[in-house]
């Protein structure tokens, strides 16, 4: 495991991560303001009711439960069996492939975006090679930091999310009194010009669940974390009406500005702060933005990469993976191997990114969700420092709700696009169970075999 004096993290760095890997403030949220300002609020306001809350509750009550380093692997397995534990490894783990190779395409449109606020002609967004070698400079020095082990990315993690949200306190309170002269800016139009409710509602459902996912991320590193018991409870309760505050308060004040849904596109916020202040504010947003991404990459890579580490422990990746940092006692080929992944896919566009995370995602979250129900049963006298309350009837809520939502989600994609939305995600969990009977096969080649287990006894 990894050395007990990197457990470093106390609740407020672990505070911080848990913001980056859910959220990094509201870049993200426009394709759900593309649906209609009303049905944005109305997302923005019931999804954590019935997506972001459960995976919060379970994560609290589990992680102070069972604090081990790979959290969410060691729950299932130890609820629902070895199979199932890998797949909630190996799904959570290639759902991060996806995720966190956008951030540093992300980072780099950013920079070309400060270069041509201020007239300069810049190359990124036309040449593919050189947004790419852009992207690098939010890889290289977070995957070093991810190197020097949690408390390094907590501490960073901590201040760039100050640096984030200060813009956005500053948007608010400079921009409220637009929202105050004409408040049905907030919820008008309800959907989008020629979208049905309905529509609308399927259009920003999956953009939506994505801003809101990740709550479980920063449990394999429970055991780098000081007093998990109280501090990933504590920084739950704290991190969801943050996360929620800073989609929903800019989110009003953004609809004042950009009264057209069709406007919001990427880089909508800066044309938000513009409006605002002017182009030097439209700077600082800019450059929020790519503290964001950074904060959002340094965060994922850490959570992601004790994944492959303890199912190397386990056996069901090669051991290299397993081999841990001489100075810091960091999974260095785990975290390595990751940072590689995500850079070589970050080279390529991702069309339908967020239904692949979503669904992939939520696929492992679900397996979370019934270790919870099980381990309920099945250990019921298992120390719980954190509890969800309400017994039962709250349990299977926590449960169910999650899954209706997601099978809504992808009938709605379904509906709409056809099977060809979803084959992607379907080739994605299909590997889980290819990947652990090549996994299973090579153990049993390199186990001895019976005889030589009893003659090497005394």
């Amino acid at each position: 495991m990894v050395k007990p004096s990197r457990r470093a993290l106390g609740w407020a760095p672990l505070l911080a991560t848990i913001y980056f890997c859910v959220s990094g403030g509201p870049y993200g949220l426009e394709e759900v303001m593309q649906s209609g300002h009303g049905m944005a609020i109305i997302l923005i306001l019931l999804t954590p009711v019935v997506w972001a809350a459960p995976a919060a509750l379970m994560t609290a009550e589990l992680a102070s439960a069972i604090p081990a380093e790979g959290g969410y692997y060691v729950w299932t397995k130890r609820a629902l069996g070895p199979f199932w534990g890998f797949l909630c490894g190996w799904w959570t783990w290639v759902y991060s492939w996806v995720d966190c190779a956008v951030y540093p395409t992300l980072f780099a449109a950013y920079v070309a975006t400060i270069a041509k606020l201020y007239g300069y002609g810049t190359p990124i967004e036309s040449q593919p090679v050189v947004k790419w070698l852009v992207g690098l400079l939010v890889v290289v020095p977070l995957t070093w930091g991810n190197l020097r082990g949690a408390r390094t990315i907590g501490r960073a993690s901590i201040a760039m999310g100050v640096a984030l949200l200060l813009p956005f306190v500053a948007l608010a309170a400079l921009g409220m009194n637009k929202v105050l002269a004409n408040p049905s800016s907030v919820v008008h139009p309800l959907t989008a010009q020629g979208q049905t409710a309905g529509a609308a509602l399927s259009a920003g459902l999956f953009a939506v669940m994505w801003n809101y996912l990740g709550w479980d991320s920063m449990s394999t590193v429970a055991g780098e974390t000081d007093q998990p018991q109280t501090s990933f409870p504590r920084a739950i309760a704290w991190c969801m009406p943050l996360v929620i505050a800073s989609y929903l308060v800019p989110s009003v004040v953004g609809m004042a500005y950009l009264p057209n849904p069709a406007d919001w596109v990427d880089g909508a916020w800066v044309t938000v702060a513009g409006a605002i202040e002017g182009k030097w504010f439209a700077a600082a947003v800019t450059i929020a933005g790519l503290i964001a991404y950074a904060g959002l990459f340094g965060s994922t890579l850490l959570a992601s990469s004790r994944i492959p580490f303890v199912l190397a422990e386990d056996g069901l990746l090669p051991r290299s993976l397993a081999k841990l940092h001489p100075r810091y006692g960091t999974p260095v080929t785990a975290i390595l191997v990751s940072a590689a992944v995500y850079t070589v896919l970050s080279y390529s566009s991702f069309e339908r990114l967020a239904v692949i995370d979503v669904i992939v995602y939520s696929c492992g979250i679900m397996l979370e969700l019934a270790a919870l129900a099980v381990l309920r049963k099945k250990a019921a006298d298992l120390s719980r420092p954190f509890r969800i309350p309400g017994g039962w009837p709250v349990i299977w809520l926590v449960v169910l709700s999650p899954s209706a939502l997601v099978a809504f989600a992808a009938y709605s994609q379904y509906q709409a696009e056809g099977a060809g939305a979803l084959a992607l995600s379907a080739a994605a969990l299909a590997s889980g169970p290819i990947v652990y009977a090549l996994a299973r096969r090579r153990q049993a080649r390199s186990e001895p075999a019976p005889e030589s287990r009893e003659s090497s006894l005394p």
